[in-house]
């Protein structure tokens, strides 16, 4: 019996390793979709600060709704004034066949651009945190696989690479699969060097969840090319008891 199963073994009829992969892929698909919550607004500090020391700081509201056909989150910058009314809009379709959108109003031009989803190199204004953080589909299309294990501040985790189909540049995501948590992403241009160093820490269970998610509290964001660096801190988790898919509009802002 056991030559039996070593010779299905060879033969790749079961693979072991196809298995474990699968479970690291649900467990990062989990782990993403903490990153978007339900019902729910946090009220969040950005401070972003130069090579040379110098900071800005910026305040948002975001916003996230899950409503019948679609999963959204709203970003709205309300300081600095020269920023303040710029509304960023990210919409998850449920159903597959429709592309995740990212959608930009900005005062100043008083227009609405709209891009794919999955486009990491849209950030804030005037930092290095990208427009799709908050998103579940951050990661669409993203074609998965494993790398070596690795340690992150005393934790054992699975490093996985993520990468468009036909695209050199690539993710690598540091990721705790048992309790899948997110805790890093460095992004990587098509020779191999680091672009982004991105950190997820400060977990915690918001009190009005009877599950057991959690959320990155904080989020740290290097850029080794321009020296950047930007601190993202949620400062209050409150959950939005009356919501209306109409509140996540941005064609409100083109009205006369």
């Amino acid at each position: 019996m056991q030559i039996a199963l070593l010779f299905i073994y060879l033969l790749g009829i079961i693979n072991p390793a196809n298995g474990a992969e699968k479970q690291t892929k649900t467990a990062f698909e989990n782990a993403v979709k903490k990153l978007a919550l339900k019902d729910a607004q946090a009220q969040i500090t950005l401070e972003t600060t130069d090579a040379g020391g110098s900071s800005i700081l910026r305040k948002l509201n975001v916003s996230f709704g899950r409503f019948e056909k679609a999963r959204k989150v709203m970003i709205e910058i309300t300081a600095p004034e020269d920023l303040k009314g710029t509304q960023i809009l990210t919409t998850h379709f449920i159903d597959k066949s429709r592309k995740s959108t990212i959608e930009i109003f900005l005062p100043s031009t008083g227009k609405i651009r709209k891009f794919r989803a999955n486009n990491r190199k849209l950030k804030i204004p005037g930092t290095e945190i990208p427009m799709n953080h908050f998103s579940s589909a951050a990661f669409d299309d993203y074609l998965i696989s494993e790398e070596e294990k690795d340690n992150f501040n005393g934790r054992e985790v699975q490093k996985i690479k993520l990468q468009l189909p036909g695209n050199a540049e690539y993710l690598v995501a540091y990721l705790d699969v048992q309790a899948e948590l997110l805790y890093r992403i460095n992004s990587f241009d098509n020779k191999g060097n680091l672009t982004s160093d991105t950190e997820f820490t400060d977990y915690r269970h918001p009190e009005f969840y009877t599950s057991e998610n959690h959320f990155p509290y904080k989020v740290h964001v290097y850029n080794p090319t321009s020296g950047k660096t930007s601190e993202l801190t949620i400062t209050k988790l409150s959950q939005l008891t009356q919501i209306r898919d109409s509140d996540f509009d941005l064609d409100k802002n083109l009205q006369p």
